[in-house]
């Protein structure tokens, strides 16, 4: 009661202060010392000057403290309140806990990233409305890409319509390819040798990669029949995606937009990785590396490869596992073992990759076209994140690897007894295969024994 007295007696003060005669104004400069005192009818105008001065700060007053009540929406125009964009504008140092939260990375990343694709993303002022500042843009699409929020809830945080996140988005993802257009890649000399390194301390020397498809779920594509992208195993729409990981889960080649019907061995069979293999441009010996000398030389196994799980053909320069087949031996267990190992870098790879991008985990609508033009830019920034540090928290694994169990040895299959360069497509794959089987199971033995 106290309170609301002390309110009340409050309001009254300043209504008689608005209303009420104003205070006594001091003389003006053109009074002299020994001027009179002002006459009745200055006071007059004095005291009217200053009541409609008092008077025209009453709006400002009813608008500050909120007297009446707001006049109803517009209910055709949507709200939009800027306010995430506004939450990641820089105007303390504090953390980077909410840009990482929010788009995924650190401010300093943000910022590094902007620099080198911002000039894309300015637009020239004209007399029309003001455009969208490039810093909002690409924070709306990295919002979008890592956390898929429908474009009608998300555009509203940025201040946007629909229509202007969507170009947004596609703007930004043209940007960030033309300007990161090497970053997706087998590499160099140099790097080349450090990746076959890596695998070959895993036990698979002269290993360029790991190869794999996964599924990215949707909505039913527009203008598309639906029985392609319905897979049957989940009974859910989406579409294919194939990539080639290193061990370090970077990206050395891709492709996207399969119908979810598709399995892997016609998923790559279309593939431009497939024809530069088949033309003998993917896996080059040139005489000019430098590192040639240091490579080890395989028995049988003339060239490189990758290793790919049982969904693709037994191919020369695609290394699967044995699988489920009669005469099992020992080789062929401890192979298949190490091959498991080393090629779940690639299932390691989606986790990673749908945490740090959850557009491409959980079903949304989705353009084709437009999608797989976003699903090149996120596994360039992916390349970029990971060096940088900006790594997505994930569940720690604790397991170290374990040396595969070891069955009692049998009788190796032995080969056919013809060349390699007169066996093709499975019959050489097969070939190759055993050849790098007895390779990686002497290199096991010596290490464990």
């Amino acid at each position: 009661m106290a309170i609301a007295g002390k309110m009340a007696e409050d309001a009254f003060h300043m209504m008689d202060v608005i209303m009420g005669p104003p205070p006594k104004l001091l003389l003006s400069a053109n009074h002299g010392a020994d001027a009179g005192p002002p006459s009745v009818l200055e006071d007059e105008d004095d005291d009217r000057t200053g009541r409609h001065s008092l008077l025209w700060l009453w709006p400002a007053i009813v608008d500050l403290l909120d007297l009446f009540p707001r006049a109803s929406p517009r209910w055709w125009v949507m709200r939009r309140s800027g306010g995430l964009w506004k939450d990641l504008l820089p105007v303390d140092d504090a953390q980077s806990d909410h840009y990482i939260s929010l788009l995924q990375m650190r401010r300093s990343t943000f910022d590094r990233l902007l620099r080198r694709v911002g000039p894309s993303l300015e637009k020239q002022v004209t007399r029309f409305r003001l455009p969208l500042p490039a810093a909002k843009k690409l924070a709306y699409a990295l919002h979008r890409w890592a956390h898929d929020d429908a474009h009608r809830h998300s555009c509203s945080g940025y201040g946007l319509g629909k229509t202007s996140g969507l170009h947004a988005v596609r703007e930004v993802a043209e940007a960030i390819i033309a300007s990161y257009p090497h970053v997706i890649g087998f590499g160099g000399h140099e790097e080349r040798h450090a990746r076959m390194n890596v695998f070959a301390q895993e036990g698979f020397p002269n290993c360029w990669g790991c190869i794999d498809c996964t599924h990215v779920y949707m909505d039913k594509p527009r203008a598309r029949d639906g029985d392609d992208y319905c897979s049957g195993r989940n009974k859910r729409f989406s579409v294919v995606a194939q990539v080639v990981v290193d061990y370090d889960l970077k990206i050395l080649d891709f492709r996207y937009g399969f119908p979810g019907t598709v399995g892997n061995a016609r998923v790559l069979k279309h593939t431009s990785l497939y024809r530069r293999a088949l033309k003998g441009t993917l896996f080059l010996d040139e005489e000019g590396d430098p590192f040639r000398a240091e490579r080890p030389v395989i028995p049988g196994v003339p060239g490189w490869y990758l290793l790919g799980d049982g969904g693709y053909p037994s191919i020369p320069w695609l290394m699967t596992p044995y699988g489920q087949q009669g005469n099992v031996t020992r080789n062929m267990q401890v192979f298949d073992s190490l091959h498991k190992i080393v090629q779940s870098c690639v299932e390691h790879f989606f986790g990673v990759f749908k945490t740090r991008f959850q557009f491409f985990y959980r079903p949304h609508v989705a353009d084709i076209k437009r999608e797989g033009l976003e699903f090149h830019a996120c596994c360039i920034l992916h390349n970029l994140l990971q060096p940088w540090g900006d790594v997505p928290e994930q569940d720690s694994d604790d397991s170290d690897g374990c040396s595969p169990p070891v069955p009692p040895p049998e009788v190796d299959r032995q080969g056919d007894g013809h060349p390699l360069d007169c066996m093709f497509g499975r019959e050489r794959g097969q070939a190759m295969r055993d050849a790098l089987c007895a390779e990686v199971v002497r290199l096991y033995d010596l290490r464990w024994q």
